[in-house]
């Protein structure tokens, strides 16, 4: 872990930056959204609202990635928390795992916070060398837990990109070892750019409809209607940094080494209930 000194807004001012971000998209009042179909660009809303409150936030400002629960790099990564590249400002998240054929992972994660409707609201930032391969990264997910079987599981939801162009995946049981599969295509990656997402999240359960609607740069960009999760004694816990599974060489999978690190950055998150 490793501090960068740049010059950067107070803790407070960060901390009301991503709190607007999250509120701006919500035209003044916090509406959960309405249950969509798996189309990209679905703008419906609904008309209910509810108080939000803040349950868990981070704008790196501190230096570190103490607030996060814990954090995990697979291989000879890292993660510093130096200046914030073109664009931003203050300080940021920075993640970065080489093509080594030994590395893979590099993400911090926050415990689960429970059933219900969420907003997350996050900003990142893919490098313009970024290499575009087929090899799929991804760079948020919602995590469950081991099956009833104990076989592990693919995120219930994760944002990804592969060949340049970001993606939303959607993965719940039909029966309680098969994992089904929605990919919703979010539009191309602009690189060197920070992109500032939000994600309104309705927990799936077996009383519940779940629902998906994202937003970057303030546009929906795609939604998914539906079950979103595996419906476990606890609700998905939230991820971010880079993993690239193929990348696993316990996976025995052939991929050309060498070239520059993957790096990503990421910076004021806030975690709304609603």
């Amino acid at each position: 872990m490793s501090r960068v000194l740049s010059p950067s807004r107070s803790r407070a001012v960060r901390r009301a930056a991503g709190t607007a971000l999250a509120a701006a998209l919500l035209t003044g009042t916090l509406a959960a959204p309405a249950a969509l179909a798996s189309t990209p660009a679905a703008s419906a809303a609904s008309t209910t609202t509810a108080a939000a409150t803040t349950v868990f936030a981070d704008d790196f400002e501190s230096g570190t990635v103490a607030n996060w629960t814990r954090q995990r790099i697979d291989g000879n990564g890292s993660i510093t928390v130096p200046g914030a590249p073109t664009g931003g400002s203050g300080l940021a998240a920075r993640f970065s795992v080489p093509n080594d054929g030994q590395s893979y992972r590099s993400e911090v994660a926050v415990n689960a916070l429970g059933w219900g409707s969420y907003r997350f609201a996050l900003a990142d930032y893919l490098p313009a060398d970024w290499v575009q391969t087929s090899t799929e990264t991804i760079v948020a997910q919602w995590h469950g837990y081991p099956l009833a079987d104990g076989s592990d599981t693919k995120p219930p939801i994760a944002l990804t990109v592969k060949d340049g162009n970001w993606r939303l995946k959607v993965h719940w049981l039909t029966d309680p070892s098969t994992v089904q599969e929605a990919v919703i295509p979010l539009g191309s990656v602009q690189f060197g750019h920070w992109n500032q997402w939000a994600f309104d999240i309705t927990w799936s359960t077996d009383a519940t409809p779940g629902s998906v609607t994202v937003y970057r740069d303030g546009v929906p960009v795609g939604a998914h209607s539906g079950l979103n999760n595996y419906h476990q004694n606890q609700a998905p816990y939230f991820k971010t940094g880079i993993y690239r599974a193929n990348w696993n060489p316990a996976k025995g999978l052939p991929y050309p080494t060498g070239g520059p690190d993957v790096v990503l950055y990421s910076d004021s998150v806030v975690v709304t209930k609603y």
